[in-house]
């Protein structure tokens, strides 16, 4: 793994690395039963430091790079939660920021689950551009109104 310098004799975390816009990549580092379904777990020294998630506000689209990508109208939005002492389990798992899925792997599909080691994309994006996902379900709201407006728009100019 990469480490960041600090002080000397001193690391910082060197994950989540912005690859574009909104979109971080991080590698796996395992599961926790610390954390809840639709939940991703970062080092919260790491969020901080090397992303500009808002963990309040902010939902991710979570992949595991190399695999096939959901169409986003059939994908969750996540919580990404800032492991501290309060997460003991989960924080031991993401010394340098990894991500960190809750048990029983509820992220991705059985097929899909990561390997410790493997890359994970987290992507705010479409969170930071419609700045309405605090759920999947405001989220398909918002989908099926734009649907609806372009129906009545074909309607309109036929």
């Amino acid at each position: 793994m990469r480490l960041k310098p600090g002080a000397p004799g001193e690391t910082t975390p060197a994950f989540p690395v912005e690859t574009l816009r909104h979109w971080y990549v991080t590698p796996f580092g395992g599961m926790s039963t610390e954390l809840g379904l639709f939940q991703v777990g970062i080092n919260r020294e790491a969020l901080e430091r090397n992303t500009s998630l808002d963990p309040s506000s902010d939902r991710v689209r979570v992949t595991v790079l190399g695999r096939m990508r959901r169409p986003i109208l059939f994908d969750r939005f996540f919580e990404v939660v800032p492991l501290d002492e309060r997460h003991p389990d989960a924080l031991s798992q993401s010394p340098m920021g990894e991500a960190v899925f809750p048990e029983g792997d509820q992220v991705l599909r059985p097929r899909d689950s990561p390997h410790p080691g493997d890359e994970v994309i987290l992507s705010s994006a479409a969170s930071q551009r419609l700045g309405l996902l605090a759920d999947s379900e405001a989220f398909a709201g918002v989908v099926q109104e734009l649907f609806r407006a372009r129906r009545e728009l074909d309607r309109e100019n036929s």
